[in-house]
């Protein structure tokens, strides 16, 4: 089992895989995931290591803020995995698109209970 985002090694890796699981969440829930962390961090509700080095500039307003990175990999990234998953399934490997975490949670029970 190969785990995260290792769409540089595809051509090594996913083409020995049985399935390849592609976790595709759109582009506003990734911004409001986000927003939401960034802010509870900067509301003190976070205490984690991340959290205490993380300034408004960092998360939102900085020109390598973390908004502004995750809608540029988006934007940039996307279309490559799109091609790669394409490339991978005509090679005979089953591709699992999930588009929410809905759908994540319901693929992954249906694994889990060996439907």
């Amino acid at each position: 089992m190969v785990e995260g985002n290792y769409s540089k090694l595809a051509d090594v890796v996913w083409h020995r895989a049985d399935v390849l699981v592609w976790i595709d969440l759109p582009l506003p829930l990734i911004v409001r995931r986000i927003v939401y962390r960034s802010l509870r961090q900067l509301a003190g509700l976070d205490t984690s290591v991340q959290a205490q080095r993380l300034t408004w500039k960092r998360a939102f307003f900085g020109r390598r803020s973390l908004l502004r990175t995750a809608v540029r990999k988006y934007r940039n990234n996307r279309p490559r995995y799109a091609r790669q998953v394409a490339e991978t399934a005509t090679l005979g490997v089953r591709v699992v698109r999930l588009r929410s975490g809905r759908e994540a949670e319901a693929w992954l029970s249906r694994q889990l209970s060996g439907r």
